[in-house]
């Protein structure tokens, strides 16, 4: 194989500067794979750096998408895989094509059981939960929020959360609460008919918690802030409603000395970890289909109104798949 089809950002922007294109494949380096993609899954954190405005920049033009699942084609110099082996993985840019090359130390060997769209909806989500239920010391029976509940991480971050004996309280919207409950949480919100505030605290008999996990950003946090244990702490990781406001500490202190930390890609220490993260999150989900959730599919030749789709807020998985007929 020499070549390859791939999106591609051109520049700085919206979906709109996407497009497919065709380009020579690079000869393996040594440690490096050829693998097939099957499904590519997209994920908030591709927009935001296709904007040219996030903490982590890319220089243009650069090839789309970071996670998915394939079949290894072939394989480089001192790789242990081998040709056939199915695999997934996240942090792979330009993973929107029909091949990738990646470093094999990057792959998570992907169960038979679990399709291929599976390991690309799950293997980033995966990381980013396994890498957030650690990310602050939770003791066994202590109260944790977890908002975007019955979202791809949301949904496994309760999981991982609830295996730790942690009472997890997820919020959701609407009939979603009930996937909340099925991943482990002891209690579920709808966040579109009550009071999130006063709901938590029902629950609790006016006790605050622990921590609370937190994806939205600017429009939760003073609620997070008031929810929050003395010593207790606010783990934001997504900015969906916007930036989090600058942090007054004396506001922190007089909450209740508590602490606000940001999660990202720093949370998780080398290849191995990465590893480890998501074929838990996999094993998990071979086990509790719920953790999969459902999907929304584009062929390669669609990618920008794959991302146009994720950027309007549907609550499906989507992916890219580039074998899929267009339509």
């Amino acid at each position: 194989m020499n070549h390859r089809t791939i999106a591609q950002a051109l520049r700085a922007g919206g979906p709109e500067v996407i497009e497919v294109n065709r380009e020579d494949l690079a000869p393996l380096q040594k440690g490096e794979v050829l693998v097939r993609v099957k499904a590519a899954g997209l994920n908030h954190v591709d927009s935001l750096v296709r904007s040219g405005s996030y903490s982590f920049q890319f220089p243009f033009p650069y090839g789309v998408g970071v996670e998915g699942a394939g079949v290894i084609e072939d394989v480089g110099a001192n790789v242990s895989l081998q040709a056939g082996y199915r695999v997934c993985w996240t942090g792979v840019f330009g993973s929107c094509a029909n091949y990738v090359i990646a470093n094999a130390d990057m792959l998570t060997a992907l169960p038979d059981e679990l399709s291929f769209e599976v390991g690309a909806s799950l293997a980033h989500a995966g990381l980013t939960a396994g890498g957030l239920a650690r990310h602050w010391p939770l003791q066994k029976g202590s109260y944790a929020v977890v908002w975007g509940a019955a979202g791809a991480v949301g949904r496994l971050l309760v999981a991982f959360l609830a295996e730790h004996g942690v009472h997890v309280i997820g919020i959701a919207s609407g009939h979603r609460v009930d996937v909340v409950l099925a991943s482990g949480a002891v209690h579920a919100i709808d966040r579109t008919s009550r009071d999130v505030k006063q709901a938590v605290l029902a629950f609790t008999n006016q006790q605050k918690v622990a921590a609370v996990f937190d994806p939205v950003g600017a429009e939760t946090f003073q609620t997070n802030l008031e929810l929050i244990a003395p010593r207790g702490c606010l783990i934001n990781y997504g900015q969906l409603s916007g930036s989090l406001p600058t942090i007054d500490l004396k506001q922190l202190m007089m909450t209740g000395s508590i602490f606000v930390t940001k999660y990202g890609p720093g949370g998780v220490s080398g290849a191995t970890e990465m590893r480890t993260m998501i074929g838990a999150a996999l094993s998990l989900a071979s086990s509790r289909p719920v953790l999969i959730g459902s999907s929304r599919r584009f062929p390669l030749t669609r990618t920008a109104d794959a991302y146009r789709a994720m950027d309007s807020g549907v609550t499906d998985k989507v992916l890219v798949l580039p074998d899929e007929p267009v339509h």
